[in-house]
């Protein structure tokens, strides 16, 4: 039977049709929190449980192979550090989900002092650490919003990911076959940058959390920045504990004032990029600026301690890419910009700490052809160059970078001076040249798009443009540098959609 409500202005309705459109309701609230229709929950509940299945028996194996190499208990500790920083990126992913960017870059930074303090605590150095995976695991959380709005992909980005996934599928069935989880490594290395094309595309954020995203990335550079100094004043014990344990000898010596600056980072290479990348991101756009020009010289002077000449090309390129494609306001505050950098160093230099460590480190500019590591760097490419053409189908994923450090393989090469020569010896000559393909595509389109849009297109062409240079030195589309090029690179693809206005 069914009991008929009356309401006061003569509608009626029946008691199961409540019942029926409570459901409904409900079912509605299921679609707009998952993303999915009632008729696929059921699906989805299984996606849910094999993905969650999945993270377990990866843990586990993870778990069991870096415990098996040194002591229990600090094992644990990283094991549980891993899992705490992967929930709240799901936590961050649905209550906050425009912060899990800024979260996934503060992982990048934070890890390897995390790790450096843990060594030092036990007084115990190995050249694994789970907590190593704690950023990509972070940012893997990004394919939870990709896989459900994957029809919402821009059909050029689309197309990106597709040449390059085929790439990397091929240079991991090569690879693993020979080196194991070094390719597996190598594989997330590759897999992370690329994702967050897709990821910024299909979020459907609005313009204002893409501004936030490139302020955090300012205060991240500062924070980096000023420990940096620190560092170099003072050099702590976890530091230099580290410095004597990893034998990095290239790096100076285990003293204050004696050392190129790595700050919160692995070493003082991805520490000037990552600090030239954000500078130039800061110098570009007076929004983008954390603790305003106070933030911008102490950012520039820690990237002059770590002695990266790399760093200040890159930073040259990205701001002189955004010069010809800005407007003229723009332009202008940059013109003002370079002049009080200028003086700077002209002035304020001088009187620094390690100010002739710097100066002599910028005068190689004008004899490079002296410069032993320079010299080193071309004997090693026609070294490679060879070797590429003796090998056209590739080495695979995990030859080469830092994945090799997880096999005694004698093939693997873990430094590798050149990025260009690095996608050839791993994904052969036709992949590899597919490859440089589509870095060119993503190049010829950014111009073009930075014509009309002049916000962000010319930041990201600038980006792109700095890859193209870097990559003569080393492959910064992997790794930590990969995700932040990327990222930048994918501010161009916002959509244009009426629907971008909320969130």
């Amino acid at each position: 039977m069914y009991t008929i409500v009356t309401f006061s202005k003569g509608h009626s309705i029946e008691k199961g049709e409540v019942g029926l459109e409570g459901q409904m309701g409900w079912l509605e609230n299921m679609e707009r929190i998952f993303g999915i229709s009632g008729t696929r929950t059921a699906v989805g509940r299984w996606i849910h449980r094999l993905i969650v299945l999945a993270c377990v028996i990866i843990l586990g194996v993870m778990v069991g192979i870096v415990g098996s190499i040194g002591s229990l208990h600090i094992r644990l500790l990283e094991c549980t550090l891993l899992i705490l920083s992967m929930m709240l990126a799901l936590h961050i992913y649905f209550k906050r989900p425009h912060a899990l960017v800024p979260y996934s870059l503060l992982m990048w930074v934070m890890s390897p002092e995390m790790r450096r303090l843990l060594d030092w605590s036990f007084q115990s150095y190995t050249n694994t650490s789970m907590i190593s995976m704690i950023p990509y695991c972070v940012s893997l959380t990004m394919l939870i919003p990709i896989i459900k709005n994957i029809k919402q992909l821009d059909r050029r980005i689309g197309l990106l990911l597709k040449i390059m996934g085929v790439a990397l599928i091929y240079g991991f069935s090569i690879g693993f076959l020979k080196y194991g989880l070094s390719s597996v490594f190598d594989l997330l290395n590759y897999v992370v940058p690329f994702m967050v094309l897709a990821y910024v595309n299909v979020s459907r954020f609005a313009q204002d959390v893409r501004d936030k995203w490139m302020k955090s990335l300012g205060y991240l550079a500062v924070i980096v920045a000023v420990y940096g100094i620190y560092q170099y004043l003072a050099l702590p014990p976890w530091d230099k504990f580290w410095m004597i344990s990893s034998e990095m000898k290239s790096i100076g010596l285990p003293e204050p004032q004696k050392f190129r600056v790595f700050s919160l980072l692995n070493s003082p290479g991805p520490t000037g990029v990552f600090l030239a990348l954000a500078l130039a991101i800061m110098t570009v756009q007076k929004k983008w600026r954390a603790f305003g020009v106070v933030g911008v010289m102490l950012v520039a002077f820690a990237l002059l301690l770590t002695l990266v000449r790399v760093g200040w090309i890159a930073y040259a390129v990205m701001v002189f890419a955004y010069f010809i494609r800005s407007q003229l306001k723009n332009k202008m505050q940059l013109l003002m910009l370079g002049v009080v950098i200028v003086l700077a160093y002209q002035f304020v230099l001088p009187v620094l700490p390690g100010s002739s460590q710097v100066t002599s480190r910028i005068d190689t500019f004008g004899s490079l052809e002296e410069d032993h590591s320079f010299n080193e760097r071309l004997l090693f490419s026609t070294h490679i160059f060879s070797a590429v053409l003796a090998n056209p189908v590739g080495m695979g994923l995990g030859s080469s970078g830092l994945g090799a450090k997880l096999t005694q393989n004698s093939d693997t090469l873990v430094a590798f001076d050149n990025g260009y020569l690095n996608v050839f010896y791993t994904f052969g000559l036709p992949l590899g040249v597919a490859v440089i393909i589509l870095l060119g595509y993503l190049f010829v389109y950014l111009y073009k798009s930075s014509k009309a849009e002049k916000v962000y297109s010319p930041i990201s062409f600038g980006a792109i443009s700095a890859v193209l240079f870097l990559l003569m030195a080393s492959n910064i589309l992997s790794g930590f540098s990969g995700f932040i090029l990327l990222l930048i690179i994918s501010l161009a693809y916002i959509p244009t959609s009426s629907s971008l206005e909320g969130r």
